[in-house]
Parts: structure tokens; sequence; C-alpha cells
């Protein structure tokens, strides 16, 4: 017998009650916001997309080939832009805002997905925002900016406080005022917003989907399949992106 906090129950009775209960890990909102010692990953983002940003300011020539360009790309197989351009930018407004907003949403993100999906979350979705661009884009307008990837942090971030119960009111309004300045604002890649934030709530979904212990495996599954439907659509709608040579 095992004492509970009301009388007596059977070991049978205790496992039984273990399977059927769900399985809540973190619940985005409740509580305390983790500290930047509890999202590492996040930090070393920050740290690399300020040091590529000073980088680029002393040298135009590793801004320019940064940008996602889907005329370059598609004539000149120039694919490394898919990742490039969400790393390096030239604007320093650019790169206050979304690392601030990578601070924010970065601690509360991490600590729920674990360090290896939640740094391929955030590839993921960068590179949905890059092929998004590539696809419906202006050909010959640059584009670059970590927004993209935190866009689908945002649909990350309200998948799982979804999943967890939490209020999602405060993600959604973020996510709605985001996008208005996306669509309004002259100059801004909405593309990638739109193409970031759909990855992200659909990784997550898959994601959430896999909450017990035994089924981390099929989550990791899940995510190279994510990835390899991304590269796999972008090769068969833009055939000119592998051309290497």
């Amino acid at each position: 017998m095992v004492q509970a906090p009301v009388g007596w129950h059977c070991h049978q009775c205790v496992r039984r009650s273990a399977r059927q209960a769900p399985v809540v890990r973190y619940r985005p909102g409740f509580g305390a916001v983790p500290s930047a010692r509890q999202a590492p990953v996040t930090m070393a983002l920050i740290l690399i997309n300020v040091v590529l940003f000073l980088a680029a300011a002393a040298s135009s020539r590793l801004t320019f080939d940064s940008y996602m360009i889907p005329v370059f790309m598609s004539h000149f197989g120039q694919s490394y832009r898919l990742v490039a351009s969400f790393f390096v930018t030239n604007s320093i407004l650019d790169v206050a805002l979304n690392m601030w907003c990578l601070y924010i949403i970065g601690r509360l993100v991490e600590p729920t997905l674990g360090r290896w999906r939640y740094i391929a979350l955030y590839m993921l979705c960068g590179l949905g925002g890059s092929v998004a661009y590539y696809l419906i884009g202006n050909p010959q307008q640059p584009a670059a900016g970590a927004s993209g990837a935190i866009f689908g942090l945002f649909g990350a971030y309200f998948i799982l406080a979804r999943r967890a119960s939490a209020n999602t009111s405060s993600i959604v309004a973020l996510i709605a005022i985001n996008l208005v300045f996306s669509f309004t604002i002259p100059d801004i890649a909405w593309q990638a917003h739109v193409g970031g934030l759909v990855t992200g709530l659909a990784v997550a979904a898959g994601l959430s989907a896999f909450r017990r212990r035994r089924e981390e495996l099929v989550a990791d599954v899940a995510i190279v399949a994510a990835t390899c439907v991304v590269l796999g659509l972008l090769l068969l709608l833009a055939p000119g992106v592998v051309n290497l040579g």
C-alpha cells in the first residue's frame, strides 16, 4: 500500500493513475519568468546576432552577401542566403528590437522545449521565413533580419501556452500588433514574418503532441521530418536554388 494525502492506495491503482494523469512540464505565463541562465541558447543567439551585426557594419560586402535576394538565389544558386539572412542585418534599430524580443520570448520557450529542440525550432522558423520570402517576396528586393525566426517563437509560445491551459491573450495581441506593423509599414518583409509564424505554429504543435518521456524520440523525428519537408518544398518549387555551380 502507498500512503496518499487521503487514505492509502494500492500500488496498482497508483500506477494506473500515473499513466492516465496529464503531464504538464511547464506552464508558460505562470510563476516567475526564467532567468537568462536558464536560457543559454537564447543568450548565445543574441550574442551571435550582435557580433555579426558589428562585423557587417564594418564590411558592406558581408552585409550584401548575407541579404535574402531571391533573384541572386534563382540565378546564381546562392542558397546560403536562406540562413545568413536571418543572422545578419545592417540596421541598429532592427537588431535592437529583434534582440529585445528574442530575449523576452526566448527565455519562455527555451526552458519548455529544451536546448536542442529550441535550436531546431529557431532554425526552422528562420528558414521558413526565408523560404516564404523567396517564394512570394520581391525577387530583387533585399531582406534580412531575425524577425521571421522571432515570429516563429511567438507562434510556438502560443501553442505551448494553449497546451498548458495558460492565458494566451497577451501573445495573441502581440502577434496581431506586429502583423499590423508588418503589413502597414513600408519596406518590411511581411512574407518572412508570416512564414516564420506559420512554421513556429506547425513545429510547436507537432512537438506538443508528444508529452511523455517515452515519446521524445518521436518528437525528435518530427523535427527532422519538418526540416525535410521545408527543404523538400523549396527544392520542388524553386529548383534554381540548388544550382551551386
